[in-house]
Formats: structure tokens, sequence, C-alpha cells
């Protein structure tokens, strides 16, 4: 496994020392630990089909504390352990970690014996002079790498060099760019149909390596303190993104009227602009769900407080948007200003909830409100104490709390960050900024959640936020920041948020229409029509910049923007039950084409495509004057939702698309579940219509439906419902099963509509055995079905 190379390879830099001959010290339940002079080793399997590496240099004590791991996560299967030559075996399950003992170097092999993220042989684990870290595994040939989470450019990162530091970059940031807001050290590995993940789990700064420098290395290296990667096997990259998830956490089941449309601007002020652009809303009968209040809605931008000239009755405004159907968001930011008169300020600073400077004094910067002190959120007593801060606007009727500025970004120097000597007093645990600054903001998101989960303990918590760590994903969504009103970030999004759906982060967005600079109408619609198909869906713009919302360009662009917004609406169901499949299992609900097809080679490098569960696949235009665009189609049969094309692939089709039909693919025998046309989520009701769309083919598919109350917990206890939807088809004839419904919601009395594409001249259709009426026409087949706990079963003929 450790063959060296018939060249020599030479470290990244100067005064690096690999670890060398180790001794095994202790063979335990679960690993095996081993000595390298001072420095620690253990390999252990803490939960099925994962490994665990932890090096820990200089004496440092053997600990995986750690604010990216689920607490109870590891459950150590039973595991092997046998000596080989030259080192050790540790067998759990059907896979095995392979350890050299002179030199110690560590690396692993699935069933089949194929080795795979092994340490390079010269080089392994070691230290750099000034302490940091370096990890070297060995590129296998053909090996590919994607993910790291929240990223600029396009969906590979073979030959990159990633940084993962948080910082609040250029507004119009590029492709230069490597770090952005939030900071995942994971990438998932393909070579051939194979596939696994690794994950390094420190908060400090790091660099990771995807065979840049040397194409036959992948290098990892972190400021100090210990080294602890997991290896999560596969063999697909959904059995990578359900172990990662498992370890990191999965996405929470969001409120129903989370999914829907929501619209922001910096700012809406006063509290008669956020009323007007509700009314223009309804009057125009484009659906929404949400409206926000960025900073200005506060008094001198204080957190927790109201700007009583702006915003005289905030309880009286959002009650009365409440009536219409909309919810209000609010921002809030880390930074307090300080103040004497300022509860907030006076309070954390008497009780020591600050972040200090290195000589004991507050440490202070300069944002919004002026100069700020600055929450030290590693401290679980600071945590509880801003969570209980969101009193202040849950009592107004705030229903979720977006979370920005946490990086932390300051203004002195510009768009800076916190300093790495900055001291954490951490509630008794004193670090320096330097060990948690990518975790900072994530444990703002934390706080977050945590407060809102005890003032509204029946209701799931809204919170999003702009900086993260690796298990943000447990705490809050995440939308990518300050993008650009530019065509290349419409095409750049699609890439970012499938490398984020494959690294934990699946709830997650930009900002439709971009942020900054100026929209027009043409790329607002391409922009809707690829946002509603977002897992989060919102359009926010920057001060200074165009208003954009969905009407402001006129027409055809208004249109378009209605239609798109509808369309989002009919796909909650789908939506919906994608949303429990990854709170169940993580997987991604915008998915890379590889996620659904992973023997395919042509979808790694297909990253201006994507699909939205298993169902749907998406090509948006992101071209200004483009009406039409290559796709490619993987294996299977296709049909063009506009137009009921149907599709053979592997495929390379020149798509037409008009403005408002963007080219959008059901998967054959793939039910595609819809509701009716809403306003917003709060007109939904368990007797709304349900229409099974199915583009029917030879061969077999399904999907999963699921539903609950919309929001609370009862769903933990039962009170949901989930049924497997299939569809087979052979011959001229279609079989739909509506599998038995499991769980105790009971969806009521509604209608259920089975709307089958392609199946042919229709001659019988039989429910159960029994003969039942249909309609037909352009190509539709049209089945009324009475809402039934039980295995439905529709047999379709036709010549």
């Amino acid at each position: 496994m450790f063959e060296e190379p018939e060249r020599f390879k030479t470290p990244f830099e100067e005064g690096y020392r690999p670890l060398g001959r180790a001794e095994m010290t202790d063979g335990q339940k679960g690993g095996v630990r081993l000595r390298c002079g001072d420095t620690t080793v253990e390999v252990s399997a803490p939960a099925p089909g994962i490994f665990r590496v932890g090096m820990f240099p200089g004496g440092h004590p053997v600990e995986y504390g750690s604010w990216a791991v689920v607490e109870g996560a590891c459950d150590p299967p039973a595991t092997e352990l046998r000596e080989s030559e030259g080192g050790i075996v540790l067998r759990a399950g059907d896979l095995e970690a392979h350890v050299s003992l002179d030199p110690l170097r560590v690396g692993f092999a699935d069933d089949s014996g194929r080795p795979f993220a092994a340490d390079d042989a010269r080089l392994g684990m070691g230290t750099l002079r000034d302490g940091r870290l370096r990890l070297y595994k060995r590129r296998e040939e053909g090996e590919r790498f994607f993910g790291c989470g929240e990223r600029t450019g396009g969906l590979e990162k073979t030959g990159s060099r990633q940084i993962f530091w948080n910082v609040d970059p250029p507004l119009g940031h590029t492709a230069a760019l490597s770090n952005l807001y939030s900071s995942i050290p994971f990438y998932l590995s393909l070579r051939g149909g194979g596939s696994y993940g690794l994950f390094l789990d420190s908060p400090r700064r790091s660099v990771l390596d995807l065979a840049k420098e040397d194409g036959e290395l992948v290098a990892y290296e972190a400021d100090g303190g210990d080294l602890v990667y997991y290896v999560l096997a596969g063999p697909a990259p959904r059995d990578v993104v359900e172990r990662y998830t498992a370890l990191t956490g999965r996405t929470p089941m969001p409120p129903l009227w989370a999914l829907g449309y929501q619209q922001s601007r910096w700012s809406y002020e006063p509290e008669t602009r956020l009323r007007e652009v509700a009314r223009e809303f309804r009057e125009r009968d484009i659906p929404c769900d949400v409206l926000y209040l960025d900073i200005d809605y506060m008094d001198g931008f204080r957190v927790f407080t109201w700007d009583e000239e702006k915003f005289p009755t905030p309880e009286k405004l959002i009650s009365d948007l409440a009536e219409d159907g909309f919810r209000v968001v609010t921002i809030v930011d880390p930074g307090v200003k300080v103040d004497g008169d300022y509860p907030v300020y006076r309070e954390g600073r008497e009780k020591g909830f600050f972040c200090l400077a290195p000589d004991g004094e507050e440490y202070r910067n300069v944002v919004w409100p002026g100069v700020c002190a600055f929450p030290d959120f590693t401290d679980p007593g600071v945590r509880a104490w801003w969570g209980e801060k969101h009193r202040a606007l849950v009592d107004a009727g705030v229903a979720g709390i977006w979370c920005d500025m946490n990086e932390p970004s300051l203004g002195i120097p510009r768009q800076s960050t916190m300093p790495p000597e900055v001291v954490h007093p951490g509630g008794g645990r004193p670090r320096e900024h330097g060990e948690v600054h990518n975790a900072y903001g994530m444990l703002m998101a934390r706080a977050t959640r945590e407060g809102l989960l005890r003032l509204r303990p029946e209701e799931r918590p809204f919170v999003i936020t702009r900086s993260g760590y690796a298990g943000v994903q447990r705490h809050a969504l995440q939308w990518t920041g300050d993008n650009s009103s530019w065509w290349e970030h419409l095409w750049m999004a699609m890439p970012q948020l499938q490398n984020m759906g494959l690294s934990g982060v699946a709830w997650a967005g930009v900002d439709i229409g971009g942020f900054g600079d100026d929209c027009d109408g043409e790329l607002l619609a391409r922009f809707t029509e690829f946002g509603v198909l977002q897992p989060f869906c919102r359009n926010h713009s920057a001060k200074g910049t165009r208003e954009q919302e969905p009407w402001v360009f006129g027409e055809p662009y208004e249109s378009v923007c209605r239609r798109m917004i509808k369309l989002r609406y009919r796909l909650l169901p789908y939506l919906y039950s994608l949303f429990e499949e990854c709170h169940r299992t993580g997987a991604p609900i915008l998915r890379p084409l590889f996620f659904e097809f992973p023997e395919d080679g042509r979808t790694r490098t297909t990253d201006d495509e994507f699909m939205l569960g298993s169902a749907l696949l998406a090509a948006p235009i992101t071209r200004r004057g483009a009406s039409h665009r290559h796709v490619y189609l993987p294996e299977g049969a296709w049909f063009h939702l506009w137009s009921g094309e149907r599709i053979e692939g592997p495929a390379d089709v020149l798509a037409r698309a008009p403005l408002g039909e963007p080219p959008l693919y059901v998967r054959a025998n793939h039910p595609l579940p819809l509701g009716p046309e809403i306003s917003h989520t709060g007109e939904r009701s368990p007797e709304d219509p349900l229409t099974l769309l199915i583009h029917a083919a030879d061969g077999s598919g399904s999907t999963t439906l699921y539903e609950d109350e919309g929001d609370g917990f009862g769903y933990e206890e039962g009170v949901y419902a989930r049924r497997r939807i299939s569809c087979e088809g052979a011959g001229g004839r279609t079989t739909v099963r509506l599998g038995e419904r499991e769980g105790s919601y009971e969806p009521g009395p509604r209608e259920v509509l089975l709307d089958v594409r392609g199946a042919g001249e229709v001659r019988e259709v039989r429910v159960d055995g029994e003969e039942r009426g249909f309609r037909t026409g352009d190509g539709r087949l049209l089945v009324q079905l009475g809402e039934r706990p039980g295995e439905t079963v529709i047999e379709i003929e036709a010549t």
C-alpha cells in the first residue's frame, strides 16, 4: 500500500519532518494507539464505514472534542486487530486500516482490497518547524476531488489549493478567491465508480492542496494544534455523504413556510415601505411567504432594538403582515455597540461575556454601530445569554433570525477579521481566536437556534447564517453572502451549491438577482428561473443598487418571475419530501448529476446542470440573450417539462429555452408530487388536491412523498405520512404503486389526481383490480383517486 514511486518527491516547503518509526502502545476496543517520539497517533473506527486518525504532537493528550462532530455520533463497530508484515491491520466491517510502523503511515482498503486515502510513503504525517501540521496522501490514478463547502469556481476541485479561513471577501468575489465566509475542510473523491470522503477537523486556518503543487499528492496543512481526520467510505457518493452527515449532523426539518419565496433588500425602511412591498405581491398575484428587515430596523444598529421612528409599532406591523400571509425575518450581527447606556452591552461587560485583547482588556473594533465588543460564543453561558436576548424580537412576532457579519467581519482594517491572538475566555477554558476562528459564526448560529427553541419550543427555528464550519447544517441554513448581479455569478451559483450539498450544507441558496451592482429584467428573470429551484429561495439586493422585486422591470419579466415562483409553490410537496430525505439521510436537495449517476464519467464535468432530487434535471440559462443551450442527459428516458418531448439518454441536446421555459427534464418513471397554486403556505390545507405527475416509459423508478403538520415536532413522535410511489413500464403496460402510508399523520379527505404522460393510447385503467374511468387528451392520462392509507395499485393498459 505504501510503495515509493520511482521519482523522489520533495515536500512543498523545507523544514518538514515526517513521522518516523512507531511502536504500538495500546490495542483497544475499536482502535490502536501508537507512539512516535513525543507524538501519539491513534487509528480507530468510531462508527460503521468511518475511520478516524488522530495525531497529537508534543505530548498533547488524546482528545477529540469537536464543534463539528455530533455528540453521540460515534458508535464503534466490532473491530479485529491483526499483525501484518511491517505493521498492523485494523478491520471494521468490510473496511481495513493498514498501519505501517517503520515509518508510521496509514492507509485504507475496501472489501475488494482496493486502497484509498493512503499516506504518501515518503511524507505521511508530520510537522513543520513553526508548529504547523502537515498530512500527505497519495493521489490514486484517475482520482478527482469535489466538495470543500462554499467555494468559487467550478464543481471539480482537482488541481486547486483551497484555503479555509473565514473572511468577508470584497464585493464581487470571483473564482480567483478561494476562501469565502465559510470553511468546511472536507473533500469527496471519485475514482471510476467508487467514492470516499475525507474530513479534516480543525477550525484553525488550514489549507488543502488537491494535487495542485504535485499532481500525485494531496496535502493538508493546519496552523498548529492536533491533526484529526475522518475517512468516510463509499462506495457511492450517496454513501459518503450519508456517513459524513451522520458524523457532523443532519439538516433539521424546516417549517414549511421557509420553503416559500422570500423577499429582502438592504433595507426596507420605514415600515410603510415594507407594507407597500407586501401589498404589491398580493395585488400582482405573485406568491411570497417572507419579508426581511436588514440593519436599518435597529436603533443605531444596536442589536435587539427597534428604531422607534422608522418602526414605531413593530408588533402591529408584524401582526398585520401575518394576517396577509407574510412572516418577517430580522438581521442580527455579533458586534455589540460599546455604550454604557445600552443594556445588552452593559450586561455582557459585567458578566465578562466578551472577547479580550491579549492584555486582558475588552477587545474592540468597528462595525455598523461604531465601536463594538464581541461575544465569546465558545462559552456555553454566553450562548445561552445571547439566545435569550432574542426575546425582544420574538415577542414582537419575528419569525426567524438572519445571522450576518459573523466571520466576524470588522471595519478596521475594512473587511478584516478578528486577529488570531484575541482571547476567548471560554467560560473557564480560554483559547486564542486562531484556534476557533472558523467556528465563530457557526457558534453564533447555534446560540441563536438554541435560544429560539427555548423561546418558542413548539415551533421549528428558522436561522440563516453567512459564516460557518463543518456541522453548521445542524444549526442554520446558509446563504452564500454578497454575490453580484452578474451573469457569471448566476453560473457560479450552480457548482457552488452542489459542492455545499456534497459537504453537508444542503439547505443553502444564493441571492436571486444578485446582491451587489445593478440587475436588469433579463438577468432577474433568468436568476429567478434558477432561484426557485434552490433549497433557499430569496431575492436580496444592496442599498444603492436598482430595486429588483419581481415586478420592477415590467413585462415580459414580471410574468416570467410570476410563472417561476408559482412553479416553486406547485413543487412544494416534492421539495418538502426532499428536505425530509435530507433530514433522514443527508442526501443533498440540489445535487450534482454524478450523485445520481456515479458510473457516468460525463457527469463529473457537467457543473452547469444539476438534479433537484432524483426526478428533475435542471439546466438554467446563464448567458445574456441566449434562447438555446446544450444539455447533457444521462442514461434513461427523459421528458422535457414544457413540451413533453421524450429523449433517450445518454444524449446531448440543443434545448430551446425562451424566457419562462428554462430547460427542465423529468426523469421517466419518477413521480413528481405537485400541489395547487397558492399565494403563500398559509393557504395550504390537508384537503388540498395532490397531483402525481408521472412520465411513463419502459423501466422503473420511484420517489417518496412525505407530509406532516408543516411545523412543530410531532413528526419526531410519528406524526407524519411517508409513502413510496413507484412506476414500472413494460410492453404497453404501466403500473403505478402508491405504497402503504407510514406514520400517523392523515392528510385529509383530498382528491389525488394521477397525471400520466407517455403511456401511449390507453384502452383500460384498473385501480386495485377494478376498472376505473379516465380522461385522455394532449398525450395525458388523468385518473381521479381518493386519499387512502393502504397500498393502491393502478394498472394502465395501452396499445
